[in-house]
C-alpha cells in the first residue's frame, strides 16, 4: 500500500467515554519509513493531521478507541476527508487478532511484552501498509436525489386545485429530465414516486453511484415551484471489508430462501425457508437494493423472488439477477382477497399470529404463493426419498427443486455429493454396512411405506380442498362478472335509448326553432304591410293621394275588363301601362263612361292623336310622381288635379286649332269652288 499512512493507538489512562478528550499517539509512515511520530495528540489535533496531510489511510487496533458508540463514531468518522480510508488491522477474515500475535506472524516484533502507544500506532501503521486488516465503512456508495415541492400546498381559495396541479407537474417533469439525464449517462439507479392527483408530490432516485459521479450532471437547486436536493446517505452501522475485496463480511450465503418482494416507496420484504416457515418480514420507506441485500443475506441466500404483481418490475427482476435467483412469474397479479386469503390461510397452517401492514402482507402473500405452489413436489420428493431410502439435506433437496431440477436428478445430484463427501471424509466399513442392511428389516419398510402413502393421502386432500376452493371462488367471480355484464347491457341500453330519445328532440327542437324564426320573420313582414296599408289609408283618407284605376293596355277587351273590375265611372282617371297594342274602340269606351284622363308613359304618336279626338286629357306619368302600393299606380292628389287642368287646357287649345283650320280649309275650298263657277259662267255668257 503505498502514499501516507497514519497509525494511532490511544493513550494510556484515556478513555473515548471519559469527561475530557481522549489522546492519542500517532505516527506518520510514508513508503516503510516513520516521518513524524506525535504523542497526546486529542481529537481536534487528530483531524486537523488527517486534513493536513491527507493519508491514504488511518490504521488502528480498535475503531471504538475513537468513540465509545456507533454513533459517536460515524459522527467522528464523517469528519475525516472522503477519500481517507480507516482501516482496523486487528480484524482479520471476520475474526479478531491481538496486534501482538499480528505483528508476530508479520515478522513485526516477537509479539512478547507490552506495547507502549507509539509502537502500536507504528505496529497498525506497517500492517495496514501489509494489507492487513477490515476497512471500515458507513458510507453505502449510494447516492438519493429528492425532487420534492419548492413551496407550501396550503389554502388557495378557488384557484387552489390548479396551483397544486401546476406545482405537481412541475416535479413530475424535473424528475423526468432527472430520469433522461440518468438514463443518457448510464448510470445505474431505482426511482420511487409518490404521485397524486394529475402530477407528482415527491420523487425520489436512489443512484447506485457515489455523490461525485454526479458532478456537473445534477446538483442541488431549487427553480421555485421544485427543490432537487443531492445527497449521500449513510448507514446506521459499521461495516467491514477485508482491505481490497469488494465484499463486506455480511454477504456470505447461508440457507436456501424464498423472498417475497413488494418494492415502492415503502418497500415490503418477507422471507421464508425451504420448510415455508417464515424467517422475516418487514417494510421501510426508501429501501435501497444494497439495504435490501443486506437484510436478505442475514438469514441465507435467496433462490426464488416473488412478487404479486404480473408482470414483475424492473425492480423485482433486477434484485434476482444480483442474488442468481429465479423470479416466479404469476400468470396475473393477485387480488386483494387472494392475498388476505394466503396470509390467512399461512398463519392458520403455521399457527402464526401476525400485524401486517399492506406492503409486508403483499410480500408475504407472494412468498406464501410460490411456497404452497412447490408444496406438493416437495411433498412427492419427499415421498421419493422414502422410497428410494436415501439420505439427502431436504432443504437443498427442495432449493434444487426450486431452481428447476426434476426429483430423480436433484436425488441422484444429491446423493453424489454426499457420497462424495463422505468418501472424502472417511472411507465406509463394509462389514458396518452390512450390519445395518441387514437390520434394515421388513417392519421399518412397511412403516416408511405407510408414512409414504399417508403423506401422499395427505396431500391430495390437500390438493382437493385447494382445488375446490378455486372452484369456489371461480364461481363466485362467474357470478360477478354475470352481474357486471348484465348491469353494464342495461346501462348501455338506457344510454342507447336515452341518446336516440335526445337526438330526436334536438332534431323536433331544430324544427320548431326553425318555424318559429319563419313564422317570426312572416309576422314582422305582415306588420311592415299593415304599417304601410296604415299609413296609405290615412292619406287617402285625408285626400293626400289619388289611386289610379289600372288598364293594361287599349284594347277593348281589357278596357271592358277593368271598367268592370275596378268600377271606372266617370271622373276617373286611368292608368294605362302599355300602349304598344291600340284599339280605337276602346277609347270610345273610355269616353263613353266619362274617363277623365289616361296617364301613362310616352304614347305613340297616332295614340296622342286618338286621345286628341276623343278629347281624352293625357298627363305624362313623369311628371306627376307616379309610385306603386302593392302593385297599384298612385300620385299626389294636388298634382294630378294641376295635371289634369293642364292637359285639359293644351287638349282644348288643340282642338280650337284643328277646328279653325278645319272651317279655314272649308273655306277655302269653297271660295275655290265659287271661283271657277264665275269663271265657267262667265264663258258662257261670251259665247
Amino acid at each position: 500500500m503505498g502514499g501516507v499512512i497514519l497509525g494511532v493507538d490511544l493513550m494510556p489512562m484515556s478513555t473515548p467515554s471519559g469527561h475530557s478528550q481522549p489522546r492519542y499517539s500517532v505516527v506518520v509512515l510514508d513508503g516503510g519509513k516513520v516521518l513524524s511520530r506525535f504523542e497526546n495528540v486529542n481529537r481536534r489535533k487528530l483531524l486537523r493531521l488527517v486534513w493536513t496531510l491527507n493519508p491514504s489511510m488511518v490504521a488502528i487496533d480498535n475503531v471504538y478507541e475513537f468513540a465509545s458508540s456507533s454513533s459517536r463514531l460515524l459522527k467522528f468518522l464523517k469528519a475525516f476527508p472522503p477519500d481517507v480510508k480507516v482501516v482496523q488491522v486487528t480484524r482479520v477474515f471476520g475474526g479478531f487478532k491481538p496486534l501482538s500475535v499480528l505483528a508476530r506472524d508479520y515478522g513485526l516484533a516477537d509479539g512478547v511484552g507490552k506495547l507502549s502507544p507509539v509502537m502500536a500506532a507504528e505496529l497498525s501503521a506497517r500492517l495496514a501498509s501489509m494489507g492487513v486488516g477490515s476497512e471500515v465503512e458507513y458510507l453505502k456508495n449510494e447516492t438519493r436525489v429528492l425532487v420534492c415541492r419548492g413551496r407550501r400546498i396550503g389554502e388557495g381559495g378557488m384557484s387552489e386545485d390548479r396551483y397544486e396541479r401546476k406545482i405537481r407537474t412541475a416535479v413530475y417533469n424535473a424528475s423526468m429530465n432527472i430520469k433522461s439525464t440518468l438514463d443518457s449517462h448510464g448510470i445505474e439507479y431505482d426511482v420511487f414516486f409518490n404521485r397524486r392527483g394529475f402530477g407528482v408530490d415527491r420523487c425520489l432516485f436512489i443512484v447506485y453511484s457515489p455523490k461525485d459521479s454526479l458532478r456537473g450532471l445534477i446538483k442541488n437547486m431549487s427553480l421555485g415551484d421544485v427543490q432537487i436536493k443531492v445527497f449521500e446517505e449513510s448507514s446506521d452501522r459499521i461495516i467491514f471489508k477485508p482491505i481490497g475485496s469488494a465484499e463486506s463480511e455480511d454477504t456470505c450465503g447461508k440457507e436456501p430462501l424464498i423472498v417475497g418482494l413488494d418494492p415502492g416507496v415503502i418497500t415490503g420484504l418477507a422471507i421464508l425457508d425451504m420448510d415455508g416457515r417464515l424467517v422475516h418480514v418487514g417494510s421501510r420507506r426508501n429501501w435501497s437494493r444494497n439495504d435490501i441485500i443486506s437484510e436478505v443475506m442475514k438469514f441465507g441466500t435467496p433462490i426464488l423472488v416473488a412478487t404479486d404483481v404480473h408482470p414483475p418490475s424492473f425492480f423485482v427482476v433486477k434484485m434476482a439477477s444480483i442474488w442468481g435467483a429465479r423470479v416466479y412469474e404469476l400468470d396475473r397479479s393477485l387480488s386483494v382477497d387472494e392475498k388476505r386469503d394466503l396470509v390467512y390461510r399461512y398463519c392458520r397452517d403455521f399457527n402464526l399470529n401476525l400485524d401486517l401492514n399492506v406492503h409486508e402482507r403483499d410480500a408475504l402473500a407472494s412468498a406464501v404463493k410460490v411456497f404452497y405452489g412447490f408444496k406438493p413436489l416437495f411433498s412427492k420428493a419427499d415421498s421419493s426419498v422414502l422410497e428410494l431410502g436415501v439420505d439427502v439435506p431436504r432443504k437443498q433437496l427442495r432449493a434444487l427443486l426450486i431452481r428447476g431440477y426434476s426429483i430423480k436428478r436433484a436425488i441422484d445430484a444429491l446423493t453424489r455429493e454426499v457420497k462424495g463427501s463422505t468418501t472424502a471424509e472417511s472411507k465406509p466399513d463394509e462389514s458396518e454396512l452390512e450390519v445395518e442392511a441387514e437390520s434394515s428389516d421388513v417392519v421399518e419398510y412397511l412403516k416408511r411405506k405407510l408414512s409414504v402413502e399417508e403423506e401422499m393421502v395427505r396431500n391430495l386432500k390437500l390438493q382437493r380442498d385447494q382445488l375446490a376452493m378455486e372452484v369456489e371462488k371461480l364461481k363466485s367471480e362467474i357470478d360477478k362478472l354475470n352481474f357486471l355484464v348484465n348491469s353494464l347491457n342495461s346501462e348501455l341500453n338506457y344510454k342507447i335509448k336515452r341518446d336516440r330519445e335526445v337526438a330526436a328532440l334536438e332534431s323536433r327542437l331544430s324544427e320548431l326553432q326553425s318555424a318559429y324564426q319563419s313564422i317570426k320573420s312572416e309576422c314582422e313582414s305582415l306588420k311592415a304591410k299593415v304599417d304601410g296599408w296604415m299609413k296609405m289609408f290615412l292619406k287617402l283618407l285625408r285626400g293626400e293621394i289619388v289611386f289610379l284605376k289600372p288598364i293594361k293596355n287599349l284594347t277593348l277587351d281589357n278596357v271592358r275588363s277593368s271598367i268592370e273590375s275596378y268600377n271606372i265611372r266617370r271622373g276617373d282617371v286611368v292608368f294605362i301601362s302599355d300602349f304598344n297594342v291600340f284599339d280605337a274602340d276602346s277609347l270610345k269606351k273610355l269616353s263613353s263612361v266619362g274617363c277623365a284622363g289616361i296617364v301613362g308613359f310616352s304614347p305613340p304618336k297616332h295614340v296622342c292623336e286618338a286621345l286628341d279626338d276623343f278629347e281624352i286629357p293625357f298627363i305624362d306619368a313623369s311628371s306627376i310622381k307616379l309610385e306603386f302600393f302593392e302593385g297599384y299606380p298612385y300620385v299626389e292628389a294636388n298634382l294630378l288635379s294641376n295635371a289634369l287642368n293642364n292637359a285639359r287646357e293644351s287638349l282644348l287649345e288643340r282642338s280650337s286649332l284643328k277646328r279653325r283650320e278645319r272651317l279655314k280649309k272649308l273655306f277655302d275650298e269653297y271660295r275655290s269652288t265659287r271661283l271657277r263657277e264665275l269663271k265657267d259662267f262667265d264663258s258662257t255668257i261670251k259665247y
